[in-house]
């Protein structure tokens, strides 16, 4: 599928849960949210039979996300029924608190990898940002068990929040050297903290070039982050920069499934097709992949911003 600017779209990002066992400042409030009922979450049999309409339509790329994924109870089972979809690659985004328990079902059910969101190396400070007691230990290894269950190679997403985990950019960046991930460094969004706590990529770079001296590696064709490398230490890391970076939509390839079946085709854009009530009204295939297709079509060149999202019911 191509979209109007003739970006191929065969990227969905797939939530399967609006709970969360973090409550991340930058993601939803502290007190929680109101929380859909389970009658309203797509069943897996019907995960299942969009996914297979998704493949049809060229979707060669899903990610697994949330609220939290493997909150979703029997997930591998959900994630073996996608698996024998087809798909290209099928991974899967989590805080990482519960990924040592499930690691080696997931890989077994065919999953291929795993990214992890990693905000601080401090518990205090983790704790502080994503609201709760996480702890480093928990989460790093969730980490080790993915590796050792072949969910490779692991990435790990670290939102930057200016004032709260800013000045760890170099201990980060030499802890992920020696754990064997590859590091990603996000920018915050201004969706809920505003912009008190946003630090530009220009400046995320130039406090990991305390290590080095920074070299450009690019962007990979339809990525959305920018590879740099610090050739002296051997490290190379990514800058994810949807707010500073003016071409960051430029190669958009993505699609949104809501948890509730609400197909978005971009995260400015709050409205989208409700596949779901479509689909327990009766519609056949054809019909849903002519939504699909339709979504595809309505897919601006670029954001116009995602202030007043809820992350967490989209799967970011």
């Amino acid at each position: 599928m191509r979209d109007r600017q003739g970006r191929e779209i065969d990227y969905l990002r797939l939530s399967v849960t609006d709970r969360c066992n973090m409550r991340c400042i930058y993601c939803m409030p502290s007190e929680g949210v109101p929380l859909y009922d389970h009658a309203e979450i797509l069943r897996f049999e019907e995960i299942e039979r969009l996914a297979g309409i998704f493949r049809t339509a060229g979707i060669r790329k899903v990610r697994i996300t949330g609220g939290e994924p493997l909150l979703r109870r029997d997930l591998p089972v959900l994630v073996a029924g996608l698996s024998r979809c087809g798909f290209d690659k099928l991974v899967l985004t989590s805080n990482g608190l519960l990924l040592e328990r499930h690691a080696g079902a997931l890989a077994a059910a065919g999953l291929d990898r795993v990214n992890v969101s990693l905000d601080s190396l401090k518990d205090e400070v983790l704790a502080a940002i994503s609201g709760g007691t996480a702890s480093v230990q928990a989460i790093e290894q969730g980490i080790s068990a993915a590796i050792e269950a072949g969910l490779t190679p692991v990435r790990v997403n670290c939102v930057v929040l200016k004032g709260l985990n800013d000045g760890e950019i170099p201990d980060m960046l030499l802890w992920a050297s020696e754990a064997g991930v590859h590091l990603r460094f996000i920018e915050h969004m201004p969706a809920r903290l505003g912009e008190a706590r946003f630090l530009p990529a220009e400046r995320i770079l130039a406090a990991a070039s305390v290590l080095g001296e920074t070299v450009s590696m690019g962007r990979e064709p339809g990525g959305v982050q920018t590879t740099w490398s610090i050739p002296s230490e051997d490290i190379t890391f990514g800058i994810v920069a949807p707010v500073s970076d003016p071409q960051f939509c430029r190669d958009c390839r993505r699609l949104r499934l809501s948890s509730t079946g609400l197909l978005l085709s971009c995260l400015s854009r709050p409205e989208g097709f409700d596949l779901k009530a479509c689909m327990r009204g009766g519609a056949d295939d054809t019909a849903l992949l002519g939504m699909i297709e339709e979504a595809v079509e309505m897919k601006p060149a670029a954001s116009t911003g995602c202030r007043n999202l809820s992350m967490w019911r989209t799967g970011g």
